[in-house]
């Protein structure tokens, strides 16, 4: 009886001398030799290991090659093999904590930044096109033709991450919280750390704001976890962060660090142990101009409805702004029917009123 070998996919390499290659390989790599043909005079070779099957091969005229192996010991040297091939080391999860590496005023208006079409017709605008050194992204993504969506499990490697919905709605599901959760206008999640999930449809005309710092993260597949888990787990833990899903229908609105609004937390802070703090804005009452300082590290503001006057420039729905710290900065002829995404980083910091 014949049994069916499994088919195998090889990465070929040349080979200039076989057997110095070979002792490198299990050497340096630590690969098995799994074959050799033919058995007189070989001029190739099947090795694997590191997650990776080799084929190095005498006959094969093609560039020496790179492999990168990614390793937890950061004082690997890089290396390279008798044939040419470099070898590379590389940590295996990229740093997804970086501090902000420039402030400055960064106002993006809706007219003055427009719409880039992606892939499956998604339109996306970058609301921090510096990102402050690539400290955060912000990103206003609109969905024309919503759905059921495709999506895969999967995770990213920020150190925060924010989803809020400007109009429409959208159904996600979260590992360890439930079937779905479905956000509409006003409401947000956060995505703490590694948490698994995956969207699972959007309304026509969807738009959502999506904020994570660092600006270049890692998004990593599960092949391996369905969801929904079957669990819900609102105090799990994602390194240090909880899931925290705030619905604006039931927002408790109260005076806000700034005269003419008022607030309503989100419980971000909370959830994020003050890394970041979020919070909806709206016109409480009138004021008059005045100027303004803080000491957070990042304030991101995105107009959901209304205008607001911020150092002299009338910001209208669909603008975003971001102020640095410890500059001043006027307000005034904020409308009656202003509404504000507010994003802070840290959660808790100091504000003046002149």
């Amino acid at each position: 009886m014949v049994t069916r070998q499994e088919d195998q996919a090889f990465s070929v390499l040349p080979s200039s001398d076989l057997q110095a290659d070979i002792a490198f390989y299990i050497r340096e790599l630590g690969m098995q030799l799994n074959r050799v043909y033919p058995s007189e005079n070989p001029h190739s070779a099947e090795l694997s290991g590191s997650g990776l099957s080799l084929l190095l091969d005498t006959r094969h005229a093609g560039d020496s090659g790179l492999l990168v192996v990614k390793t937890e010991s950061s004082s690997c040297p890089d290396l390279r093999s008798p044939t040419g091939t470099e070898i590379r080391w590389v940590s295996p999860e990229e740093h997804s904590v970086q501090s902000v590496a420039s402030h400055r005023v960064e106002i993006c208006t809706l007219r003055g930044s427009p719409w880039v079409v992606g892939r499956a017709g998604t339109h996306t605008r970058d609301l921090i096109p510096s990102r402050l050194g690539g400290g955060i992204v912000a990103s206003h993504i609109r969905i024309p033709n919503g759905g059921p969506v495709r999506d895969r499990v999967h995770y990213h490697t920020t150190s925060f991450q924010l989803v809020f919905c400007v109009q429409g709605w959208i159904t996600l599901v979260y590992e360890d919280q439930g079937k779905s959760v479905t956000l509409r206008a006003g409401d947000c999640v956060t995505q703490p750390p590694h948490i698994r999930h995956r969207v699972l449809e959007t309304s026509n005309g969807l738009e959502v704001i999506e904020i994570g710092t660092p600006a270049e993260h890692v998004t990593a597949i599960d092949n391996e976890m369905q969801l929904p888990t079957g669990r819900i787990d609102s105090h799990r833990h994602f390194h240090g962060q909880r899931f925290c899903h705030y619905e604006h229908a039931s927002a408790r609105w109260q005076v806000h660090r700034l005269p003419g609004f008022a607030a309503a937390e989100t419980g971000v802070s909370e959830a994020t142990e003050g890394m970041a703090g979020v919070r909806m804005l709206r016109a409480s009452g009138a004021s008059q101009p005045y100027r303004t300082t803080h000491d957070a590290d990042v304030l991101f503001s995105f107009v959901v409805a209304g205008s607001v006057r911020i150092n002299r420039q009338l910001l209208v729905a669909g603008d975003a702004y971001t102020l640095p710290p410890h500059d001043e900065h006027s307000v005034s002829d904020i409308s009656a029917d202003a509404s504000i995404l507010e994003l802070s980083l840290p959660g808790h910091f100091e504000t003046q009123v002149f």
